[in-house]
């Protein structure tokens, strides 16, 4: 009884942490009444987002068909995060597999990885936790091409010769999101 009081307390301390493959209910009951939402824009993103915050944090959910593909979890007054703090929220989240530090190819970024291919991407310069799960990446993956401006007609055209590559860990910018 007692062993299963200190593990429901330290559940309490650990703070917003997403939660790859969680479907939106889960994430209402999870974190309360979302602060923001936007609809995905088949033209601009696969997933939309909700965005909570709870205890001096913020999480951005990306969801795709109802399920949480990815987060970006951030400190509301915008400070660096502790070490502790990100494993912390990492270890909320381990669908039965570790995380493991890898050498990112960003030096702003440290970068983990788990054994179902999810990344977890921790931005120095913006503060912010990035987890990506395989369907996330896939996804972005599978956007068409943006159209680039041709300057000399000032006409939107499609590059169709040369895709734009799309890292597995990119996510749309804090100010796409109102962040």
């Amino acid at each position: 009884m007692f062993r299963t009081i200190l593990i429901f307390l330290s559940l309490l301390t650990i703070p917003l942490r997403a939660n790859l493959g969680e479907t939106v209910q889960q994430c209402v009951v999870r974190y309360g009444k979302p602060i923001k939402y936007t609809e995905a824009d088949p033209t601009k993103t696969p997933f939309g987002t909700i965005t909570f915050a709870a205890g001096g944090y913020a999480l951005t959910v990306f969801v795709i068909n109802n399920m949480e593909v990815g987060a970006r979890v951030f400190k509301i007054d915008k400070s660096a995060f502790t070490p502790s703090e990100m494993q912390s929220i990492m270890g909320a989240d381990t669908a039965g597999s570790q995380w493991t530090s890898v050498p990112s190819s960003d030096p702003a970024c440290l970068q983990w990885d788990r054994g179902d291919k999810a990344t977890v991407l921790y931005d120095k310069d913006k503060r912010m936790l990035i987890f990506t799960s395989e369907a996330m990446a896939q996804a972005l993956h599978s956007m068409p091409d943006k159209p680039e401006v041709d300057s000399s007609t000032n006409a939107a055209t499609t590059n169709a010769a040369t895709p734009t590559p799309v890292s597995t860990n990119a996510v749309p910018s804090p100010s796409s999101t109102g962040n």
